[in-house]
């Protein structure tokens, strides 16, 4: 089936099912990544916003020199 033909088709759908659609696919996806994309017992990094003093600063320097231009 043409995707073109396919589209208008479920343009007609009610909402649930374009729901139950949206969830169909993303499942299908899932299934098709790598199974050893992540892995039990791994660990891995993310950012944080913790111990970020420097932009902390920056930020607290920022509003401070716009609170002083608003008192002018």
């Amino acid at each position: 089936m043409p995707l073109g033909e396919l589209i208008s088709q479920i343009q007609e759908l009610p909402k649930i099912d374009k729901l139950r659609l949206m969830q169909f696919l993303a499942t299908e996806l899932v299934k098709e990544e790598d199974a050893n994309f992540f892995v039990a017992n791994q660990e891995y990094p993310i950012w944080s916003p913790y111990n970020c003093s420097e932009a902390a600063n920056v930020l607290m320097d920022l509003l401070a020199t716009k609170q002083q231009e608003k008192n002018g």
